[in-house]
């Protein structure tokens, strides 16, 4: 089932999970893919390949998600990023309207966007290294504003 011209319900859905999304999930995974996918895949003018989308409560208590995770919701994605493109790619994500959460994962190869409420205007930013969740370092924030990031 296509969500958008280049994203397809396949992609969201993890083939270990039985749970199957219902259709209000379908239609936040697919204002994700139009708001979000699309519009980044364009700036960044190459496809994009997510790793982590939908996730069933169990699905993500099996793969260490948070209990409150956006992924449960249908409004977050992980996408594939090589570490030394992932403050561009994040900076450019930024930008976009829709975008309310970046998390970038250095050593692990992918960012987190998701579409929950902006805090004055701009996205919530965060950082996973070492396996612990911390605010941006300022070298890493001054970097993203280097990079145009909504920061």
């Amino acid at each position: 089932m296509k969500l958008s011209p280049n994203f397809s319900l396949a992609e969201f859905v993890s083939p270990d999970d039985p749970v199957k999304p219902s259709e209000d999930i379908i239609e936040s995974l697919t204002e994700l893919c139009l708001r979000v996918l699309e519009p980044l895949r364009g700036m960044v003018g190459k496809p994009i390949t997510v790793t982590s989308g939908w996730r069933s409560k169990a699905h993500n208590k099996a793969v260490g998600g948070a209990s409150g995770s956006m992924h449960l919701t249908g409004i977050a994605v992980d996408i594939a990023v090589p570490d030394d493109q992932m403050l561009k790619v994040a900076a450019i994500a930024s930008k976009l309207p829709a975008v309310g959460g970046v998390g970038v994962y250095p050593g692990r190869n992918f960012i987190h966007l998701d579409m929950r409420v902006r805090v004055s205007g701009k996205p919530t930013w965060w950082m996973q290294k070492n396996g612990k969740y911390q605010g941006l370092p300022m070298m890493t924030k001054a970097e993203l504003k280097r990079l145009g990031a909504n920061v």
